[in-house]
């Protein structure tokens, strides 16, 4: 794809809409992005095949149903990459445009972003368990015994074929957070304890009792970094 190609792929709003939409690394139908875009479904189509020929989303076909998803983590670091640039470059600041739950938690793809994702990437450096470089994170050589209370195996995360922790500058924050193959398994194993859940509507994720006794407990959160953040009731 060339840069040309590639302007006029994303040079209209409802196609930013869409590849926003999908942003929180779940595929969606063309009904439910046409929602997001705010367009009709034969609308949607004709945008989604741009989108899919270019190669910025894949397409998969379940039954008579499409579901469409970024095609690469690259993609979504691209697009969060631009949202920044735009954001720092322009009038808009970004944390008074969006709304609060997107800004104090959500996903970036597959790992985590916002407040939430920023705060959990500073503690990791704090506590040793990641160094920041220019362009990334970097594990210490000595396996860090918080990932083992957060249910990460480092061995299964390096085996997979991705960046192991890419430095993601974070859209509203303007600060990284970590992304690649450990953000990934972060924020796996944080849904999969029931820490945070997905919201039905966007990208943002709301975070248990048990979710904030953990990371105040063991990665020494704040308590008052939950005040304004959305709960999830469970035990």
């Amino acid at each position: 794809m060339s840069i040309a190609e590639f302007g006029r792929a994303i040079g209209h709003k409802s196609r930013v809409a869409m590849l926003q939409a999908l942003m929180g690394g779940k595929a969606l139908s063309a009904s439910e992005l046409a929602w997001h875009a705010g367009v009709t479904n034969q609308t949607a189509t004709s945008h989604l095949n741009e989108l899919v020929r270019v190669d910025l989303l894949y397409m998969r076909k379940c039954g008579r149903f499409h579901y469409y998803e970024l095609s690469s983590e690259e993609v979504a670091s691209l697009i969060e990459q631009i949202a920044s640039g735009v954001a720092a470059n322009g009038d808009r600041n970004p944390r008074r445009s969006v709304k609060q739950e997107l800004k104090k938690a959500r996903l970036c793809y597959d790992h985590l972003a916002g407040e939430l994702g920023v705060e959990f990437s500073r503690i990791l450096v704090d506590m040793g368990a990641l160094t920041m470089c220019q362009n990334s994170f970097h594990l210490p050589t000595d396996e860090h015994p918080i990932y083992r209370k957060i249910g990460v195996d480092l061995d299964e995360v390096r085996s997979k074929r991705r960046q192991l922790c890419p430095r993601c500058v974070d859209w509203t924050e303007r600060l990284p957070h970590v992304a690649g193959a450990v953000g990934a398994a972060i924020a796996g194993k944080m849904i999969e304890r029931k820490f945070i859940a997905r919201s039905r509507d966007d990208r943002s994720v709301v975070v248990s009792r048990t979710g904030t006794a953990f990371l105040v407990d063991k990665l020494g959160f704040r308590p008052s970094f939950f005040v304004n953040l959305p709960a999830m009731n469970n035990s």
